[in-house]
């Protein structure tokens, strides 16, 4: 059971309150004075601290700074006898869980100390998560428990030392990138740049200057030289998602590039040598798409000399509580919020969620939780319909977001109406500080589409018209 420190300089409040937290299986150490306390510290794993604010040596205020500083994932409770408004938000502004007054009933005092307990048991379990990933070189990369997914981890580190091809196949969102990216980090390539390309964002005639670059004069509004994604790549390793959106007559470009190991920019009149590594990823079976005549045989022999298949998040569901928390970290980074965890509600509504739209949608209802939550990602935060058919709305990313990257407008989950088209808006209006060029960026539409919509919408920008 968890140990609680009570730090008190009157014997009958620690006596009360050691009988209280016996009575319910906690087990517990005393200190009468700060000095006694930091002593105590040091020698044993406290879970919960229950701190007066007043003792003889040293004030409460001290007692918390010093815990915190020193060991911040320890819950620490806070009480005293005198009803101090001001004490009591700045000792909440220090780390402190909660504040009690005295005399406080024993109902009240059990509350809160389960209350401690629970935030100190989901900071030790993320503290283990990230261990997990930390230990296996993974900070970029999703912890997974799953049998199915450490097996291709497995496979994936196999491979990585040759410089052999990898295809990826996996559901929409199942982290095949996050897999290219895993690979070439164990790779002897991983000095050198990973360069992706998703094939199935560009027009034809933008695939082809991407991969091979172009020329100055190559065609209206070619100004200058540009170097391709196979020249960027050299020595490291190019990624090309969903290569099944490749046209033939592309497929065949890439497929001559592979073999002769060199490219020709659009417009230019010689052959540059090129180093790469190349990893495909698509959600479409290719085999079926050579049946069908639509993907080249030849090419698909070439980018397929070691397959990966990833599973979806339905076929991996004890990651589900991992992933959550591993989302979750990012999420406070990155809206730049402090919020302590997820509750065991919200943890089991994630757990029940199909989650169709695999990791992508996780991830993004993740973001949306912590966006709209206080102290904790209660499952009101997650936006999940009810009856576990997945997150209603997506989640907003910071302005930083990428163009045409998972938060897509377009592909937002139940973006088909108004109303989550307006809390959208609003949402990444709010992030990029009202700059409607941005805010077009991260929402995957132009700056006139998102014009019209803010009208339809009937959203209130205020005077920043950017």
């Amino acid at each position: 059971m968890a140990l609680v420190l009570i730090v008190d300089d009157d014997r009958d409040t620690r006596f009360v309150i050691r009988n209280l937290l016996l009575s319910r299986d906690y087990d517990v150490i005393e200190a009468k004075s700060g000095a006694q306390a930091f002593e105590i510290l040091e020698s044993n794993d406290i879970d919960i601290a229950v701190v007066d604010l007043v003792l003889g040596d040293l004030s409460g205020i001290e007692v918390l700074k010093k815990i915190k500083s020193e060991a911040p994932d320890i819950s620490v409770v806070m009480f005293t006898g005198h009803a101090d408004i001001s004490t009591a938000v700045e000792s909440i502004k220090l780390g402190a869980l909660d504040y009690l007054v005295k005399p406080f009933s024993n109902d009240d005092f059990l509350l809160v100390a389960e209350k401690a307990l629970k935030e100190r048991r989901i900071s030790r379990e993320f503290e283990a998560i990230k261990k997990h990933v930390y230990s296996h070189n993974l900070k970029e990369f999703m912890p997974s428990m799953s049998p199915r997914m450490k097996k291709v981890e497995e496979m994936a580190g196999q491979v990585a030392g040759s410089d052999l091809s990898v295809l990826v196949n996996g559901p929409s969102g199942s982290g095949k990138e996050v897999m290219a990216k895993f690979i070439h980090s164990l790779s002897n390539r991983r000095k050198n740049q990973f360069v992706a390309l998703d094939c199935g964002a560009l027009p034809e005639n933008l695939v082809e200057s991407e991969l091979f670059g172009y020329e100055k004069g190559a065609f209206t509004g070619a100004d200058k030289r540009k170097d391709g994604l196979f020249e960027i790549a050299f020595g490291g390793t190019l990624f090309l998602d969903e290569i099944s959106n490749l046209s033939f007559s592309t497929q065949a470009k890439l497929l001559r590039v592979i073999q002769e190991r060199k490219i020709r920019r659009l417009g230019g009149k010689k052959d540059i040598m090129i180093d790469v590594r190349i990893i495909t990823a698509s959600n479409r079976p290719l085999e079926q798409m050579i049946k069908e005549g639509v993907f080249r045989e030849d090419l698909y022999h070439r980018i397929n000399q070691f397959s990966l298949q990833l599973p979806s998040l339905a076929e991996r569901k004890e990651d589900i509580k991992y992933l959550s928390m591993f989302f979750f970290e990012q999420a406070n980074k990155m809206l730049h919020k402090k919020v302590k965890g997820i509750s065991d509600g919200a943890l089991k509504a994630l757990e029940n969620c199909p989650w169709t739209g695999n990791i992508r949608e996780l991830k993004n209802a993740i973001i949306r939780g912590v966006l709209l939550s206080g102290k904790l990602v209660l499952p009101e935060n997650l936006g999940l319909v009810p009856g576990g058919a997945g997150p209603a709305v997506m989640a907003i990313p910071s302005a930083g977001a990428g163009e045409g990257g998972e938060f897509n407008l377009k592909k937002a989950v139940g973006a088909k109406t108004l109303e989550v088209e307006k809390e959208l808006i609003e949402k990444v209006l709010l992030l990029t500080g009202g700059n409607k060029i941005k805010a077009a960026r991260v929402l995957g539409i132009d700056r006139k589409s998102l014009y019209s919509k803010i009208k339809k919408c009937r959203i209130k920008t205020g005077s920043m018209d950017v």
